[in-house]
């Protein structure tokens, strides 16, 4: 009897988790669908997902768990992205042109070439985000980027128009 439990626990254990990952995927499809046919997805857990060069346009994706997200060269002009975590995410390229990002979690983000021209960035987390050659440009309450030290502004244009060379030789020696 403790031969056979030995043999059929495991098996139970892979099968479990198996199930349980089919199951996340089934829930990350609909939430894909949800995006596709109504322009939301509230408090969605699309953490680790490849959206580089997706048009998420005016969609609302409050409180929405992109963690590790690719949204490289994504189109997220207007959208809502209010209280949403894109921890470590791939945000280069991408246009947040007018997006509001009002108490996002962007540390550790690569927003390198993004366009946030004209986004509400008020209580924003930028935490060793880098914003290399990013367009800060009428971006509302970007809480004091240039007083952090560990946001990397290289040939960034603040919000006030000005081009920001700070970093610059931080980044060329790696």
């Amino acid at each position: 009897m403790i031969s056979f439990l030995r043999l059929v626990i495991p098996a139970s254990l892979v099968l479990t988790t198996s199930l349980v990952s089919k199951g996340n995927d089934f829930l990350r499809q609909h939430e894909v669908q949800q995006i596709n046919e109504t322009r939301t997805c509230f408090n969605c857990n699309l953490s680790g997902m490849n959206w580089s060069d997706a048009n998420l346009q005016g969609v609302d994706l409050r409180s929405t768990n992109f963690q590790g997200a690719n949204l490289r060269n994504a189109n997220l002009k207007n959208a809502n992205l209010e209280w949403a975590d894109l921890r470590k995410a791939n945000l280069q390229g991408a246009d947040l042109t007018g997006a509001t990002l009002r108490n996002t979690l962007l540390s550790d983000v690569n927003l390198t070439g993004a366009n946030l021209e004209a986004s509400n960035l008020e209580g924003t987390d930028f935490r060793n985000a880098n914003l290399s050659r990013a367009n800060l440009i009428k971006a509302l309450k970007p809480n004091n980027i240039q007083d952090s030290n560990s946001v990397k502004l290289c040939e960034t244009i603040l919000p006030n128009g000005a081009i920001s060379h700070r970093d610059c030789q931080r980044l060329a020696k790696h």
